[in-house]
């Protein structure tokens, strides 16, 4: 079955997070088809996966100054800044075939697979870095999370475009636990936004929606589902 691109509205951070973790259990069912889509938010927060700690992550002063709220997410993977010019997208998949439940890194492999190939079509050399990043030239550009429930796998990720990489420094800790590939770098020397490739938010919004989608087959989300999935904000992506 093709992915399908689902539009949905815009909604805060917490809203659209919750409203992941309620497409879900549909796409595992099969009620929903396989879904790709771009996230519309106006706010901004640092979101922590699911089995982090803030305060080893996070300078919670700097983002309570700065009135940046800190969220914990329902999703595994690391802490992430979700700032102005970040383009963020959701994949959810039924499980099987090259899903197989419990496989955390097959899954990220099969479902980045995708945009790894269209900006490399770009000429733009994107990798797979483990555990859960996208990288150019050894610079991240992406971090993703991965939930698996309900008979369904869910991967979504932040793409850096033109993010503003010393508020990242500002809002984020030195991780004490990285990936191997960083070699304890800061974030200044680690990452970089895909503006530096002449890419624009749009631009690459419409390349992920390609990437998953390529058949352009759009359902628009049911009005009534989002507004409910959005009320359990607080379930699934609470304050920290």
């Amino acid at each position: 079955m093709p992915t399908v691109r689902l539009q949905t509205p815009a909604l805060r951070i917490a809203e659209q997070i919750a409203l992941d973790r309620a497409l879900m259990p549909a796409v595992g069912a099969g009620a929903l088809p396989p879904l790709a889509r771009v996230w519309e938010f106006p706010d901004e927060a640092v979101v922590v996966g699911v089995a982090q700690r803030p305060d080893e992550y996070v300078h919670l002063e700097a983002c309570a100054a700065d009135g940046v709220p800190v969220l914990r997410r329902f999703s595994g993977g690391g802490t992430v800044c979700l700032l102005r010019g970040c383009v963020v997208f959701s994949v959810i998949m039924p499980l099987g075939g090259a899903l197989a439940r419990y496989d955390v890194r097959g899954a990220y492999r099969h479902i980045l697979s995708f945009a790894i190939g269209i900006f490399c079509r770009m000429n733009i050399p994107v990798v797979f870095e483990p555990p859960c990043d996208l990288a150019v030239h050894n610079r991240k550009i992406a971090g993703c999370a991965q939930a698996q429930k309900r008979g369904a796998v869910l991967v979504h990720g932040s793409v850096l475009v033109n993010a503003g990489i010393a508020r990242m420094a500002r809002y984020l800790r030195q991780p004490a636990v990285a990936p191997a590939y960083r070699a304890g770098r800061s974030h200044a020397a680690f990452v970089q936004n895909l503006s530096a490739y002449g890419l624009t938010e749009p631009q690459v919004a419409q390349l992920l929606a390609e990437a998953w989608a390529p058949d352009n087959i759009t359902l628009a989300a049911d009005a009534a589902f989002v507004q409910e999935a959005a009320a359990h904000c607080h379930l699934w992506a609470p304050r920290v």
